[in-house]
């Protein structure tokens, strides 16, 4: 029966992949959305680091980098078949995407496997691929979190089943694709007290940045709080509702920045001290963490919330929450089409909102319940 459920996903993988692709193609692809035939249109540098990889150079020295390196190694398969095709579309932009969804696929088996119960693994596998933002973000906007996402996945899979070592050193690597990686952090921590969620992956980060590091020099440092377009979350960027709302009023003043971010941080601590006092299963606390810096960032990006369509799979199955979970998914989604190609900034501001607040609704439904049992509980 295990490799029946493993065939059915991999055949929806398959079929979603197809359908996806086919609205690319009707939709994006006529309006400019993927670049012309001779010039592709990638948001990052994604060839130029591969190539620097493949020719001996080092990252961050030979070539700008404002990411960590794992991510970079990653992505020189379909760099390296875009170069085989002259770096020329429909095969360069279909290499990223074909590359980006299969980690889709394997998240789904991931979750497949997270779950004790296996036709439940089952339902959250297709959850997760049946959300509108898992292919939109890798076939319509052809972006890489999936594999920030697949790396999360695995982290939870490992602390679910109590494999705290394993958990940990997949943190690690985590990081090395994305710093949002560290959310995972303090709430494994205050689920288990164990010290390896705070050693092992500042360990395996720092052993495998280290030689990058000594040979770049300060030009490795790419989570600079003073500088823009790195990996840090104290700048206006994306679809948040602040960077959004500069694009219509124009750019905002320091203290108004200052300002947002100061909000993220108490929030942030806010929660994690709720999260303490009241905890309630490693996907609900991971999810209300995320949906807290997600929603109070000044950057953010529409991919990043493919975080909360793996961390809410399986309890938009089990507390039904599944109209809240792909609503807010599709308005996300929709509202960064509406930002581009569509540069219409207002109507891309309204779906954010909508969608926030629809997110917002899921969290507060994840935790109504359980303080209801509570007073049940206490009266009792």
């Amino acid at each position: 029966m295990r490799r029946y459920y493993g065939l059915r996903v991999l055949g929806v993988f398959v079929v979603l992949f197809a359908a996806y692709l086919l609205v690319a193609n009707g939709v994006l692809e006529p309006r400019g959305y993927y670049g012309s035939r001779d010039h592709p249109r990638f948001a990052d540098p994604w060839i130029a680091r591969a190539e620097t990889i493949v020719s001996g150079g080092l990252l961050y020295r030979d070539v700008s980098t404002m990411t960590p390196p794992l991510i970079n190694y990653l992505l020189v398969p379909p760099a390296l078949f875009s170069g085989w095709a002259g770096h020329k579309n429909p095969w360069a932009t279909l290499s990223f995407m074909s590359w980006f969804s299969l980690f889709n696929l394997f998240t789904a088996y991931a979750l497949l496997y997270t779950s004790r119960d296996r036709e439940g693994g089952y339902r959250s596998a297709l959850f997760f691929l049946f959300n509108p933002l898992t292919f939109g973000n890798t076939v319509l906007r052809r972006q890489d979190e999936s594999i920030l996402v697949f790396f999360f996945s695995l982290a939870l899979l490992f602390a679910a089943h109590q494999k705290h070592w394993r958990s940990s050193i997949a943190i690690g690597l985590t990081l090395l694709v994305k710093l949002s990686g560290a959310l995972i952090i303090p709430v494994a921590f205050l689920r288990t007290r164990d010290w390896r969620y705070l050693v092992i992956p500042a360990v395996v980060f720092g052993l495998v940045f280290a030689p990058f590091l000594l040979a770049a020099g300060k030009s490795a440092v790419f989570w600079d709080f003073s500088k823009t377009d790195t990996q840090h979350p104290f700048q206006f960027g994306g679809i948040s509702p602040g960077a959004l709302w500069s694009k219509i009023k124009g750019p905002p003043s320091e203290r108004v920045l200052d300002t947002y971010s100061a909000v993220l941080v108490v929030g942030v601590l806010v929660v994690l001290a709720y999260i303490a006092w009241r905890p309630m299963g490693l996907f609900e606390d991971l999810s209300l963490l995320t949906t807290t810096v997600l929603l109070l960032s000044p950057k953010l990006h529409c991919g990043y919330f493919s975080l909360l369509a793996l961390m809410m799979a399986p309890l938009a199955r089990r507390h039904r929450l599944w109209v809240l979970y792909f609503l807010a998914s599709l308005l996300i989604l929709i509202a960064d089409m509406f930002k581009f190609p569509a540069d219409n900034y207002p109507m891309a501001l309204a779906l954010v909102i909508a969608g926030s607040l629809a997110w917002i609704a899921s969290m507060i439904w994840l935790r109504w319940p359980r303080r209801n049992a509570q007073k049940l509980a206490a009266a009792n």
